[in-house]
């Protein structure tokens, strides 16, 4: 009884693993376009993942969350750093002098 009570649980847990791996997975929707501070070029992540740090190649100088989940703006590569909370359908811009570029993003619950 007990090797079934086991099987049980190992499966009850892996439904779990995937049923959460599927929640993390999930994307904000439309493009975070954002203006480069190296090369004043526009480029953008289209659909990123949410809870994810992603690095912004080059710096941001200017940012419009177009997707449909907040974004957190940060002034370091790893998402310690907080910028700015920027909502969706806002922008932002460098701040302080001298300008700060930010130089990552995460999307959700920051």
């Amino acid at each position: 009884m007990s090797l079934r009570r086991a099987a049980i649980a190992a499966f009850g847990g892996a439904l779990l693993l995937l049923t959460a791996s599927t929640v993390n997975a999930q994307a904000a929707d439309g493009p975070f376009s954002y203006i480069r501070a190296d090369t004043g070029t526009p480029d953008e992540f289209d659909n990123p993942p949410n809870d994810t740090c992603l690095p912004i190649p080059g710096g941001a100088a200017h940012a419009d969350n177009d997707t449909d989940a907040t974004a957190f703006v940060y002034a370091d590569s790893s998402c310690r750093q907080l910028l700015a909370i920027v909502g969706v359908g806002a922008s932002w811009d460098e701040t302080n002098p001298p300008p700060a570029p930010a130089h990552s993003v995460g999307f959700g619950s920051g």
